[in-house]
C-alpha cells in the first residue's frame, strides 16, 4: 500500500499541469497512503486490522481512507452547489494537509497518552467492572432504555417544534434551554437499548431477546428515517453488529454487504425522496406531517426504480454526500489570505465553555459553528439554515496553519490510542455502550475540534448512566 501510494502520487505530481486529473491520482494515493497506515497501527498488537475488535485507530484511519480518498475522485466530474467555490487546485493541496493530518494522528497512535494516563483510564474501567458485571439486568432493561430516549426524543419535538429534518430550523440557532441539552444526551440512549438486547442474544443466548431486539431495531430505523436522517440506520445496525462481533470474534461480513445494499437501494433513495418532501415544497413540512408522509414515501420509493437503475445512482450520491475534502480545500483556499486565521488559545478556551452545562450558565452562546462557517466560507446567506461539516483537520488549520494541525492530531492520536487501549469488547461488553457513542464523532470526522472536544464529557456521562440502568451488580461488590 506504501509502494502504491508513492506511485500514486508520482502520477499525481506529473499530471500538475491538468489539475482535475492531478486530483484523481492524488485522492487514489492518499486512500492506499491511510490504507497503509491503518494496516501499521494494528501490526504490532497481532489483531489483524482491528476491525472486528472495533478499535478506533483501524476505523478512523479506514475512513479517512475512503471519505478523504476514495470520494474524492467525484472531483473529477462537474461540481454543484458550495462546491462551485471550490478551486481544484485547493482540492490538491487539502490532500497535502490530510497526509499530514493522519501521519501525525498515526505517530500519535503509536506512542500513546504515556502510562499514568493509561493507569488512571484502567482504574475507571476497573471501578466500574468491580460494581457491575457483564451481564444485562433482565429482559426488560433493553425496553426502559429505549423508553427513556424516546421519552426524551418526544419532550425534544414537542419543546422545539423539530423532529431531525422536519420543522423549523430557525429554532435552533435563536433558542436553547438547560433541559434541551439533558434531552439531547438522553436521546442516545435508544441505540444503546438495541446493543442491550443484542448482547442478551448474541452473548448470554436469551431465546426471548430476539424478539425485544427485533422490535426496538426496526423502531429506532424506523423513526429515524422518519426524521429525515441516515446516520440513525447506521448506528442501529452497528448497536447489532458489534456485539455480536465480540460474541463471535469476527466481522458478520454476510450482514455488512446486505445492511450495505440495503442502505444503497432503499436508505439513501428514501432519505432524498424524504428530504424533499419535507423541505422542497412553498412551505417546510411539520414534525406530524413529515411523519404522516414517510410511508407513502417509502412506498414510492421501494416500487419506483429498478436496482440496476437505483444501485449506481445511489452510490455515486453516497460518494458525494461522504466526501469530506470540500471543507479543508475551502479552508486552505480563503484562510488567511481572505478570512484570518482564529487565535490557537480558542481550541483551548471554547471547549471549556463548550463543557458548561448550560443550565449552569444560562448566556452561555449558541454553539452553531457549523452554519457559521457556511456563511464565511461558502457565501451562504443567514436565511437558509445549513451546517457544513468542518472535520477537525480543517478546524485545526484556521486556528493557526500547519502547527495546529500536528499538535491537535498528534494529541487526537493519543486519545484514541488511550480508548483502544482500555476498551474490550470481548472481555468487558461495557466496552460496546462507549464505542457506540463515540464512533460517529470520532470516525466519521465531520465535527469541528470545538465540539469534538466539547462532547466527550455528555458522552462519559451517558454511558455511565446506561451502564448503571443495563447491567446487574456483581457479585463481588
Amino acid at each position: 500500500m506504501l509502494a502504491a501510494a508513492l506511485i500514486l502520487c508520482s502520477e499525481a505530481l506529473s499530471a500538475s499541469a491538468e489539475p482535475t486529473r492531478a486530483v484523481v491520482w492524488g485522492a487514489l494515493a492518499l486512500a492506499c497512503y491511510a490504507f497503509a497506515l491503518m494496516c501499521l497501527a494494528q501490526a504490532r498488537e497481532g489483531e489483524g486490522l482491528g476491525l472486528a475488535s472495533w478499535k478506533f485507530g483501524p476505523w478512523i484511519l479506514l475512513w479517512y481512507g475512503i471519505a478523504f480518498g476514495l470520494a474524492t475522485i467525484t472531483w473529477s466530474g462537474p461540481q454543484i452547489s458550495v462546491a462551485t467555490e471550490i478551486a481544484v487546485s485547493s482540492v490538491l493541496q487539502a490532500l497535502w494537509l490530510i497526509a499530514v493530518g493522519i501521519t501525525s494522528l498515526t505517530v500519535g497512535y503509536f506512542l500513546g497518552p504515556g502510562r499514568s494516563m493509561r493507569r488512571l483510564a484502567t482504574r475507571v474501567i476497573d471501578a466500574m467492572r468491580s460494581r457491575l458485571s457483564g451481564t444485562v439486568r433482565n429482559r426488560f432493561s433493553p425496553w426502559l432504555l429505549f423508553g427513556i430516549g424516546m421519552a426524551a426524543q418526544l419532550a425534544s419535538t414537542a419543546t422545539t417544534g423539530r423532529f431531525g429534518y422536519a420543522g423549523d430550523p430557525s429554532t435552533a440557532l435563536t433558542a436553547a434551554t438547560g433541559y434541551g441539552q439533558v434531552l439531547g444526551g438522553l436521546t442516545l440512549l435508544a441505540p444503546l437499548a438495541i446493543a442491550a438486547a443484542a448482547l442478551q442474544v448474541f452473548r448470554e443466548r436469551l431465546p426471548t431477546a430476539r424478539i425485544t431486539l427485533v422490535i426496538l431495531f426496526v423502531t429506532d430505523i424506523a423513526i429515524g428515517a422518519a426524521a429525515g436522517g441516515k446516520q440513525s440506520f447506521v448506528i442501529a445496525l452497528l448497536a447489532v453488529i458489534i456485539p455480536m462481533s465480540a460474541a463471535r470474534r469476527r466481522l458478520p461480513k454476510a450482514i455488512v454487504i446486505g445492511a450495505i445494499l440495503v442502505f444503497l437501494t432503499i436508505v439513501i433513495p428514501f432519505n432524498q425522496a424524504d428530504r424533499a418532501a419535507v423541505r422542497g415544497g412553498s412551505t417546510d413540512l411539520s414534525p406530524s406531517e413529515a411523519i404522516q408522509e414517510a410511508p407513502l414515501i417509502l412506498s414510492q420509493t421501494l416500487t419506483g426504480q429498478s436496482l440496476l437503475t437505483v444501485l449506481p445512482q445511489s452510490a455515486i450520491a453516497l460518494l458525494q454526500r461522504i466526501r469530506e475534502i470540500d471543507s479543508p480545500a475551502i479552508i486552505l483556499q480563503r484562510t488567511p489570505g481572505q478570512i484570518a486565521f482564529i487565535s490557537p488559545a480558542q481550541l483551548i478556551l471554547a471547549p471549556l465553555g463548550g463543557i458548561v452545562p448550560r443550565a449552569v450558565w444560562s448566556g452561555k452562546p449558541i454553539l452553531a459553528t457549523g452554519y457559521l462557517f457556511s456563511q464565511q466560507y461558502y457565501d451562504i446567506p443567514s436565511t437558509i439554515y445549513t451546517s457544513s461539516a468542518i472535520t477537525p483537520v480543517g478546524d485545526l488549520y484556521r486556528h493557526g496553519g500547519w502547527i495546529p494541525v500536528i499538535a491537535g492530531m498528534f494529541l487526537l492520536g493519543c486519545g484514541v490510542r488511550l480508548l483502544d487501549d482500555v476498551l474490550d469488547i470481548h472481555a468487558n461488553p461495557h466496552s460496546i455502550f462507549l464505542i457506540l457513542l463515540f464512533f460517529p464523532t470520532l470516525v466519521k470526522n465531520e465535527e469541528d475540534w470545538v465540539s469534538l472536544v466539547a462532547g466527550i464529557p455528555t458522552n462519559v456521562v451517558v454511558w455511565l448512566l446506561a451502564v448503571a440502568l443495563t447491567f446487574r451488580a456483581s457479585r463481588s461488590s
